[in-house]
């Protein structure tokens, strides 16, 4: 039997978005459900993105980023400006918030590990809630949206009432340690961004995801290696976090 051809991941963007809550020092992040019947991701809470599409790469946009420093080592910034112009697409075609290009704080990279057929190679950004706006979930390909602080979409995940892919999770916990939006948007532009392809163990009663720093894993440069490194999927129930056993 010949082997499974790895498929080639999709560019693609997403976008966290914050506002103030009205706890003090606290601050609320957007999650949109994703329709149960999507091929990807189906049933879990998201950050509003998706593909870079083709137009995107020929949007023409003269914009304050293109003349900074990169934030992606791999990309020039001409080469960002299509990731941010589909994070910006996305996010009104998912959850109706018009930004600019110039609004988008790059933060991370995580790619799609090689064992899933569908995979992308996602940029992610922040952004801060535009006054006077109101988000709205599209009917369509999103079902339900939700404001919740990083600490309440960690614990109703761990109660199982949401799904959180592990990229999501490992976001949220490293929103948690921020607090206010200032705090998370200045956390934002000083970390280093790093590619994350998560590895992947197949066993005989679980699918186990690991992250840089986990026994499994090596860990990275420049990687703050998050309080969680092993994801454990489970009878359907989603992924979940789980301790690896100990080496002493």
């Amino acid at each position: 039997m010949s082997e499974r051809q790895v498929s080639e991941p999709r560019a693609a963007s997403t976008v966290v978005v914050l506002r103030s809550s009205a706890a003090a020092g606290t601050c609320e992040v957007l999650l949109v459900k994703r329709n149960d019947r999507v091929a990807f991701m189906a049933g879990a809470y998201v950050f509003p993105g998706g593909r870079v599409d083709e137009a995107d790469h020929t949007a023409l946009h003269e914009a304050r980023f293109l003349h900074e420093p990169p934030r992606f080592p791999d990309l020039s910034p001409i080469d960002e400006r299509r990731y941010r112009v589909a994070a910006v697409r996305e996010l009104a075609e998912e959850a109706n918030v018009a930004i600019g290009v110039d609004d988008l704080v790059p933060f991370a990279h995580w790619v799609t590990p090689e064992i899933e057929i569908r995979r992308y190679d996602t940029r992610f950004f922040l952004a801060v809630m535009p006054a006077g706006q109101e988000a709205k979930h599209d009917e369509g390909e999103m079902t339900e949206l939700a404001w919740l602080t990083p600490s309440e979409a960690i614990d109703r995940c761990r109660r199982q009432e949401i799904m959180l892919p592990p990229p999501t999770w490992t976001t949220l916990r490293q929103l948690e340690r921020c607090g206010t939006v200032d705090e998370a948007v200045a956390w934002a532009r000083r970390v280093t961004v790093v590619r994350v392809m998560p590895g992947f163990v197949k066993s005989e009663d679980a699918s186990i995801l690991t992250l840089p720093g986990d026994p499994l894993f090596p860990t990275i440069e420049g990687w703050e290696v998050p309080e969680e490194t092993r994801f454990v999927l489970r009878d359907g129930r989603g992924w979940l976090p789980e301790h690896p056993p100990s080496l002493a």
